[in-house]
């Protein structure tokens, strides 16, 4: 039993070099950068500009007072599930070693296709949701109208520029965190700031 996990490590290993890889896990990326990442994949300010106005409009405070509550809650939940296994297996694998180290290959499959899924989607969802904020934002202005063709050229050609931008390699992905995560921080607090000093005007009932 020892001895199969030693073969089965030399076998990945030839697999990497013979596609002319080398089996190394470079940490180029430093402690804030890590941050950025995550900061700019839950980018409260993306959140609060596509999805405030639908919680709004569709139930009212009850998307603040009781979503944001719920939604806390659950990813609360996830968190803590996420951190017992991250403790108990702590691999650079992802979810898809986790889940066939826990439930055997079929699951760590599954797992990996069902992320990947996500994340395409995701991706596509962020761009349609920039695509409709620029046209908001700068349609009028640019003389642009949103339509299917004009979407379709936008999203295509965000997404080819977000694959470029990975391709150059990791550094340059790092330096675009930085920037997001400075660049957030500093417009949320200079939306929030105003907000918490300006004076509110009294209603009418109180005069």
């Amino acid at each position: 039993m020892s001895i199969e996990p030693h073969k089965t490590a030399e076998a990945d290993l030839k697999l990497l070099h013979s596609m002319g890889y080398a089996q190394e896990l470079a940490r180029n990326m430093k402690g804030f950068q890590n941050f950025a990442i995550s900061f700019s994949i839950i980018c409260i300010l993306s959140g609060g500009i596509n999805s405030l106005g639908q919680g709004i409009s569709g139930v009212g405070g009850a998307a603040i007072g009781i979503g944001w509550l719920l939604g806390c809650a659950v990813s609360l939940v996830f968190a803590l599930g996420m951190a017992q296994i991250g403790s108990a297996y702590p691999t650079a694998g992802g979810l898809y070693h986790w889940s066939s180290i826990l439930g055997g290959r079929a699951y760590g499959w599954l797992t990996a296709w069902l992320n990947l899924l996500g994340l395409v989607t995701v991706l596509g969802a962020i761009n349609v949701g920039t695509f409709n904020f620029f046209i908001g934002a700068f349609g009028p202005t640019l003389g642009l109208e949103a339509s299917f063709a004009t979407q379709a050229t936008f999203v295509i050609g965000i997404t080819v520029v977000q694959a470029l931008c990975n391709h150059v390699g990791i550094k340059f992905t790092a330096r675009l965190t930085d920037l997001s995560g400075y660049l957030i921080f500093a417009v949320a607090l200079a939306l929030t700031l105003p907000s918490r000093f300006t004076p509110q005007p009294m209603p009418p009932s109180c005069r």
